[in-house]
């Protein structure tokens, strides 16, 4: 890429006009459109005032080793991922800050370290989100990226709210498009040939999931009194709702990711029998959410589905929390919580925990 095109793609992101970056150089709009038709270009003394107003490099803006730039902020996300799959939140900030540090102007970079800066924050209880704050309005300020944008609307929303500032959550969230609004709302019906199939599929896994979140969010949504709109009979009756649902899709039993949201579910669905002292119904749904556990904890990221609907379709991985995978986290429970103690008395407990230490796992960090 030319310095011309340099230039105009910077002065965009800046969001400033011709007028005014020549205003700030001291010559004449013409000059600056010369240089972005690429029919001149800047006199050299002209470069360091140019990477001063646009804050980078001057390989950048004579567009030297651009791709290479590019290839290696690639592999500072690809690392820096590998590190928040593996739920090592505090390595991918490191990464990232590290990144950020050689590629101040990457908004891809700043929007990755504003997430991870969330996640390692929120899980220390903490209220500082000022960086991330000064992250997000960055980009919002300068990136033209539409993706990016909302990713960091969405980020600022979220610290926002764990910082306890309610209102600027809310205006923000008024801002974000109505998901009518979204790209594959709208290219659900435009979506053709073999190469957007896959597109399809996609969205359709991203809907399930989304369908069997919001049945739980209706079943435990609260009224102005405090008190839940649903019993907990019809509460338990939803959540029986999303493991059918999840099963009906699913017909081979091929969940992947959506494993967690049957286990979920299903734990749920035991608490309401356990305390309503009815152990055999406890009994069946702690065991079929172990087996949704399991398959959580045990699928291969590469496997595609089978089922019919998504037949070929590969999720891909998760993110593993503090505290190990998901049937670590049932086996402290069943081996801790006093509420547990009426399966540990059952003979059926000890093959139940063999299951589950076969499979259980802590971070290694």
């Amino acid at each position: 890429m030319s310095i011309g095109s340099n230039i105009k793609r910077l002065r965009r992101e800046m969001n400033i006009t011709q007028e005014q970056l020549a205003e700030y150089l001291g010559l004449s709009s013409r000059s600056v459109s010369q240089w972005e038709c690429e029919r001149t270009s800047p006199d050299i003394s002209q470069i360091p005032a140019l990477c001063h107003i646009f804050d980078v490099s001057s390989d950048v803006l004579l567009g030297i080793d651009i791709e290479k730039s590019k290839e290696t902020v690639q592999k500072y996300l690809a690392e820096a991922q590998e590190a928040l799959h593996s739920g090592d939140f505090e390595k991918n900030v490191q990464i990232l800050r590290k990144a950020n540090r050689q590629y101040p102007r990457s908004y891809e970079i700043m929007d990755q370290l504003a997430d991870g800066l969330v996640c390692v924050i929120s899980r220390q209880g903490g209220k500082d989100y000022d960086e991330v704050f000064a992250l997000c309005n960055r980009i919002l300020a300068e990136c033209t990226d539409s993706v990016i944008r909302y990713n960091a609307m969405e980020t600022l929303a979220i610290a926002y709210g764990y910082a306890g500032k309610d209102q600027e959550m809310l205006k923000l969230a008024e801002q974000m498009p109505r998901a009518h609004y979204s790209y594959e709302n709208f290219m659900v019906y435009r979506w053709k040939g073999s190469a957007d199939f896959e597109k399809r599929q996609k969205y359709m896994s991203y809907l399930v999931c989304q369908m069997i979140m919001m049945i739980s969010n209706i079943a435990s949504h609260r009224g102005d009194n405090g008190e839940f709109m649903y019993s907990p009979e019809e509460r338990t009756d939803l959540y029986k709702l999303e493991v059918s649902l999840l099963e009906l899709i699913y017909s081979d039993g091929d969940y992947l990711v959506d494993a967690q949201l049957g286990e979920i579910a299903c734990s749920r669905i035991m608490t309401f029998y356990l305390r309503n002292q009815d152990s055999e119904q406890a009994w069946h749904w702690l065991q079929k959410g172990v087996d949704f556990a399991i398959h959580m904890d045990t699928y291969d990221f590469d496997a595609p589905h089978t089922s019919l609907v998504l037949r070929g379709y590969v999720e891909g991985g998760w993110i593993m929390e503090s505290n190990g995978n998901r049937t670590q986290s049932i086996l402290e429970w069943l081996t801790n919580d006093n509420e547990a103690a009426v399966f540990r008395s059952d003979a059926r407990y000890e093959v139940l925990v063999n299951r589950l230490k076969k499979v259980a796992k802590k971070p290694e960090f």
